[in-house]
């Protein structure tokens, strides 16, 4: 093995190990904000954003450290990307300009983690989440940069541009969700129905409008179920998107690919639908955050 070949290597295996450490912030930091709102609480559903200890406060403070811990790792593994990308010889490495995109969100997520304790308007929740999967699929995609650039040639025409309208479909759910989750209105919308206020409360959509929550009424933020409607229709947008992206990929080299989204979107559909009906259970909506993150990720790694 080479001397670029061994760079190559090792710019790979960071690319990796930045990804998990991502995934794992993202975790971390999705069971805190789901705690901190409530769920998992007892007792449920009158406890929903009272900020009850869904778990004891001392789980918290040590969950907080290994967040602190792992976000700050993972600045040194980016720049190391970042160096090793534009050293890379004879040819700078394809991803450089991902890992600059990444130390930026990285820098990014750090400057808004400031705000982040406290904050209510809907948009330091939305930053920290979006930057965060955004973050996790760049790191992703550039541990496969080699196999993107040696099998996009085989890919199907028109499947790029498919796969762009899945990923921004992700993205929009992702903020809907975002939206539905610091706006308090996980159960705005039980079971299948879902009654929109009237007048349709159209700031709920608005990521710096306050939500007019009140966690002794119910269902705690009515004037969220346009956020609960939108989310739920724009479901079926991505799961329409998403599998024929995925049927796209047959016969191709990425088809494993393919059938590890078709899985994803089947089990995210399943669990938006169980969440529902269950009331919202942590743990349910800590995994339905983190399908999410691996999806868009999944989509961002392909050619």
């Amino acid at each position: 093995m080479n001397s670029n070949n061994s760079r190559a290597v090792v710019l790979r295996r960071t690319s990796l190990i930045c990804a998990l450490l991502v995934i794992s912030v993202v975790g971390l930091s999705a069971y805190i904000r789901l705690s901190a709102l409530g769920l998992g609480c007892t007792p449920w559903p009158q406890c929903y954003g009272q900020a009850a200890a869904a778990a004891p406060s001392t789980t918290i403070d040590v969950l907080r450290l290994l967040h602190r811990i792992t976000a700050t790792a993972l600045l040194p593994l980016l720049l190391l990307l970042l160096m090793g990308g534009f050293a890379r010889k004879p040819e700078r490495w394809d991803q450089r300009w991902t890992a600059v995109a990444a130390v930026a969100i990285t820098l990014f997520l750090a400057v808004l983690g400031r705000w982040t304790t406290g904050a209510k308007v809907p948009a330091v929740t939305l930053g920290n989440l979006l930057g965060g999967f955004v973050l996790f699929a760049l790191c992703l995609r550039m541990a496969y940069s080699d196999r993107r650039q040696q099998t996009a040639h085989e890919l199907p025409p028109g499947l790029r541009a498919l796969r762009l309208a899945a990923v921004a479909a992700v993205i929009v759910q992702v903020a809907l969700g975002g939206l539905v989750s610091s706006g308090l209105a996980g159960l705005s919308c039980p079971g299948l129905s879902c009654t929109l206020s009237d007048p349709i409360a159209w700031e709920a959509l608005n990521p710096w409008h306050v939500p007019s929550a009140d966690p002794s009424d119910w269902p705690v933020n009515p004037q969220g179920s346009i956020a609960h409607l939108l989310h739920r229709l724009l479901a079926l947008v991505v799961v329409a998107l998403v599998a024929l992206t995925a049927w796209r990929l047959r016969g191709s080299r990425w088809q494993r690919v393919g059938m590890l989204l078709l899985v994803l979107i089947g089990l995210q559909f399943l669990l938006g639908v169980v969440m529902v009906a269950a009331g919202l259970p942590l743990l349910l909506a800590l995994a339905h955050n983190l399908l999410a993150a691996l999806l868009l990720a999944l989509l961002l790694t392909l050619p």
